[in-house]
């Protein structure tokens, strides 16, 4: 990963072995809609690297090992992280890339991702080397939680995000500045870096420690240091954040093609999406066909649901 020319932007991808089928899928998306090709990086543990640039070998794509990242920063601790959960280490992974000098500004694409429409740099760069910056109120996803649940989802959202506003010192209107993908400038997380972890002592996964959402730690650094000027834009895939809410724009027939009108991409959550999973399962054959019965009973009571009030 050295010697290589700095972009104004790159695509990137933190994932692994069992997102390897959704890997290739998004590298696929990009593919076939990535108008100026513009790179693409996937990073993977030391153990999957082989794996995955066989699987990606047709495609595009720089597969490199993630332990090149942490070399960048002595002050991270990499025998904890790797005795943290994946989810939190990914995270810090990801915002952290941007210390392998390879581009100005990234867009993190998680696995789950796919893209369904053209794009080119244009579509994530205001200027120069100024990228938009991604900042609404999360209101898609709160008003489903209310209707469909998990209600306690909106307290999850305030304790993702309320912290890190304290933590930097601002009051005001909780903001959300998710989800993937993340368009990210390395000049906001040198400000995060110089103004707050290092005269803290700390480094991003002691800040990930103290609230673990990286992109809320991304966007109040934006706001509250200003590295660079803002131009707003709202998330740029549709994301569905449960399978609730798929189901009701099949049932209100909404497709991929009308998505496209409005949304580069798609997310369909990988934490409900379990099918697409890489491997062997590690649950039962009874285990297994107990879940595929439930979500299927599940479906349909939901459709049933969403049907009466419709013809009632």
């Amino acid at each position: 990963m050295t010697n290589q020319p700095v972009r104004n932007l790159v695509l990137y991808s933190c994932t692994f072995r069992k997102d390897l089928k959704r890997t290739v899928k998004l590298a696929q998306s990009i593919q076939k809609h990535n108008m100026t090709n513009i790179p693409f990086y996937v990073s993977v543990p030391e153990e999957d690297v082989s794996l995955f640039k066989e699987c990606l070998s047709t495609l595009d794509v720089a597969v490199f090992n993630e332990k090149e990242i942490f070399e960048k920063n002595p002050k991270l601790d990499v025998t904890k992280l790797y005795q943290i959960r994946g989810g939190l280490r990914q995270q810090v992974i990801k915002s952290e890339f941007w210390r392998l000098g390879l581009s100005e500004n990234y867009l993190v694409l998680d696995a789950d991702c796919v893209f369904i429409q053209d794009f080119d740099e244009r579509d994530f760069i205001v200027k120069d080397d100024i990228p938009y910056s991604i900042i609404h109120e999360g209101r898609d996803v709160l008003q489903a939680i209310e209707r469909f649940g998990p209600k306690q989802i909106r307290q999850h959202f305030l304790n993702d995000r309320v912290p890190i506003k304290q933590a930097l010192g601002r009051e005001g209107v909780t903001y959300d500045f998710g989800y993937a993908p993340f368009l990210w400038s390395a000049k906001v997380w040198k400000s995060l870096d110089s103004n707050y972890l290092t005269p803290n002592d700390m480094s991003f996964l002691d800040a990930v420690e103290l609230c673990a959402s990286e992109f809320t730690w991304y966007g109040e650094s934006l706001i509250n240091f200003r590295a660079i000027p803002v131009y707003p834009r709202e998330q740029l895939f549709k994301h569905y954040h449960y399978e609730h809410q798929l189901w009701a724009d099949q049932l209100l027939g909404y497709t991929e093609a009308i998505l496209a009108k409005d949304c580069l991409g798609v997310v369909y959550q990988s934490n409900w999406e379990s099918w697409g999973d890489y491997g062997p399962s590690n649950k039962s054959v009874s285990s297994r066909v107990l879940r595929s019965t439930k979500r299927l009973l599940k479906k349909l009571q939901f459709k049933l649901r969403i049907l009466t009030r419709i013809l009632g």
